[in-house]
């Protein structure tokens, strides 16, 4: 028996910018932090691991040490994964349209390694996308090498060069300062607006799905891409 889905409704709209230090920061102004589930555990962990390391292989004890470590992953895992649910269906409940940025999670963990692994961004995505398929809402995703942090959401102008630990910047076409993440988060919703409307104006051919609209699925809620194709969903 097939689980009931709710129909996609209209409401307020954000754009929701991924970062490091706050983990969720939306156009409208809020903020939403993530804890380092991972790193609160990390004594229990390297606990886990010692103990592990101790007991010979093959043995009954080596055994046991090696099912409490898998537990202790596992603890870490469920607590992230509780928390990613709950953010989740608070963030849909509250927001008709979300926009959100495709990450590149790979160049992410080259350059940022365990903390990005213990934020669980791709995992949170995935979450997000089944929730709002669940309760109506739509997820748009714009385009990966989109310079959100870079452009001016106040006229557009775009940086040539903006350095990770510049967390604010004054545009020199017009004057405005920006915090960085708010920024990203302005110019994600400026942009997944624009693609919805182009979507919905844009004429298509029989058969022939159109650019920027979600396809609502089993899986989650998924952009479609240039091809027609639905995008998988990470």
């Amino acid at each position: 028996m097939e689980e009931a889905v709710a129909a996609t409704r209209t409401g307020s709209s954000v754009g929701l910018d991924f970062g490091l230090k706050k983990f969720l920061v939306g156009s409208d102004g809020s903020v939403h932090l993530s804890p380092l589930f991972f790193k609160q555990n990390l004594k229990e962990v390297r606990r886990a691991n010692r103990d592990l390391s101790k007991k010979k292989k093959g043995s009954h004890n080596h055994e046991r040490a090696h099912l409490h470590l898998a537990r202790v992953h596992k603890h870490v895992a469920n607590c992230r994964k509780d928390h990613h649910f709950k953010l989740a269906r608070e963030i849909c409940l509250e927001y008709a349209d979300i926009a959100i940025e495709d990450l590149n999670m790979k160049a992410m963990q080259q350059m940022w390694g365990r903390k990005v692994s213990d934020l669980g961004f791709a995992e949170f995505v995935s979450i997000l996308k089944w929730t709002a398929f669940k309760l109506g809402s739509t997820v748009t995703e714009i385009p990966r090498f989109y310079p959100s942090s870079k452009t001016c959401s106040n006229c557009g102008h775009v940086l040539e060069k903006l350095e990770l630990s510049q967390r604010e910047w004054t545009c020199p076409q017009c004057g405005a300062h920006h915090d960085r993440d708010f920024n990203a988060a302005k110019n994600i919703h400026a942009v997944a607006l624009k693609m919805r409307t182009k979507a919905t104006h844009r004429p298509s051919k029989k058969g022939a799905r159109r650019v920027g609209a979600s396809t609502r699925t089993r899986e989650g809620v998924r952009p479609v891409a240039a091809d027609g194709l639905p995008s998988p969903v990470s």
